[in-house]
């Protein structure tokens, strides 16, 4: 009977930082660039209302705007919501990759903001794709497939 042999080499790690549960929150390997910063280089204050104005796409002069208007209204709640922000939102160190192009901004955008939009558009993509490699499948099965292929060989001399 063979010995057996089970190593532990996944455990003796736990401690390391580099580990999982050290990097739960990080952003991890994949694509997706699209993350909530500060933008204290183009921000009036601390730079949160450039920080949300460009993770939703919105204008940043209207974001202050309305930034000031709960203020106004609500004053001193939204002074308090601002410096939390300041404090918990990393700002950006200008080492963010840019996108690719338009369409892969919008698609990040979208699946940050709007995950359900995004999941929607996606599955109705991959139907469309599968829709068309049934197509595909039913073709090359085909009787006809079969002896247009032998046409071919026939005419080529093959």
């Amino acid at each position: 009977m063979p010995e057996r042999h089970h190593h532990h080499h996944h455990h003796h790690h736990w401690r390391e930082r580099s580990n999982y549960a050290h990097n739960a929150g990080a952003p991890g390997p994949g694509p997706n660039l699209h993350r909530l910063r500060r933008l204290p280089a183009k921000g009036k204050i601390a730079g949160v209302c450039a920080g949300l104005a460009e993770y939703f796409g919105w204008n940043v002069k209207w974001t202050r705007v309305f930034a000031i208007l709960l203020t106004v209204f609500f004053f001193p709640l939204p002074i308090f919501i601002y410096f939390a922000a300041a404090i918990f939102i990393k700002p950006a160190d200008g080492h963010e990759k840019p996108y690719a192009d338009k369409e892969e901004e919008k698609f990040w955008r979208t699946f940050s903001t709007r995950p359900k939009v995004t999941f929607s558009e996606l599955k109705h993509r991959f139907r469309a794709l599968d829709m068309r490699i049934a197509d595909l499948e039913t073709a090359v099965t085909s009787d006809e497939f079969g002896l247009r292929k032998a046409f071919r060989d026939l005419e080529r001399g093959t």
